[in-house]
């Protein structure tokens, strides 16, 4: 699945671009924009996470964050923010707004404004309707497919019954992680003594192996079925790096 979405280093590159051909087209208009940083501080990561799709796998981060999730605890590195928060009159031009405005060259602003010329521009060189930053809902779709397969439901039968020798009663992994006590804290005691029993019971049955390789399965049949998708896909990801990488080289 990763070779169809952007890395981390791509999706990096691709937000910079946007942000480089963004700064060009509010200069025009005598106007500032955002900065790289503030433009890459939050960025979505596309890779699969096993840790996010099978729950919890690892038995140290059980141990001590329960069901949280240890990266939200602000341990990560933030980008560095400039401050600068693009006024009403900005927002209007960036997005189309705005009325009557023209550019240095007195062309009127387009339609979309420059969100739209952003777009325009990062488009050109693909296939027209396919969008590798969204191929990963296609297989998150297919979620709930994979646990109705037997393989899957056998392995968390397993699991459950594992879970209940501990005093614990779930039907499957993806319920003890959804329990609602942890809506009010996801690190408490419980939390952790659930968490724990949970990593130790798919240790023990090889849960996250039979369901990861249900789960590759069905992506592998669902890209075999699509073929014809997922061909321009890849050439649509391999238009965007390339036109990403020329932005950023000035090109």
């Amino acid at each position: 699945m990763n070779q169809y979405v952007l890395s981390e280093k791509e999706m990096r590159a691709y937000t910079q671009a946007q942000a480089v051909l963004s700064r060009r087209c509010m200069e025009r208009f005598g106007m500032s924009w955002l900065t790289d940083a503030q433009t890459t501080a939050d960025l979505p990561n596309l890779v699969a996470d096993p840790a996010r799709y099978f729950t919890i796998i690892d038995a140290d981060a059980a141990r001590l964050h329960g069901y949280g999730d240890p990266e939200g605890q602000d341990t990560k590195e933030k980008a560095p923010k400039s401050g600068y928060e693009p006024t009403a009159a900005e927002r209007a031009v960036y997005d189309g707004s705005a009325k009557g405005v023209t550019d240095t060259a007195g062309k009127p602003l387009r339609k979309g404004g420059c969100a739209a010329e952003v777009k325009a521009e990062m488009d050109k060189g693909g296939v027209q309707g396919i969008n590798p930053l969204t191929v990963g809902n296609e297989f998150y779709s297919l979620y709930a497919t994979v646990q109705r397969d037997s393989r899957v439901s056998g392995a968390f039968s397993k699991w459950s019954g594992c879970m209940k020798g501990k005093g614990f009663t779930y039907r499957t992994p993806i319920d003890a992680a959804n329990d609602s006590e942890w809506k009010s804290g996801a690190s408490t005691r419980a939390a952790i003594a659930v968490a724990t029993a949970d990593v130790a019971c798919k240790q023990q049955h090889n849960t996250v192996g039979i369901w990861s390789a249900a789960m590759t399965a069905h992506q592998k049949a669902y890209i075999d079925r699509k073929a014809e998708h997922f061909s321009e896909i890849i050439a649509n990801k391999k238009a965007l790096v390339e036109k990403s990488a020329r932005i950023m080289q000035g090109a």
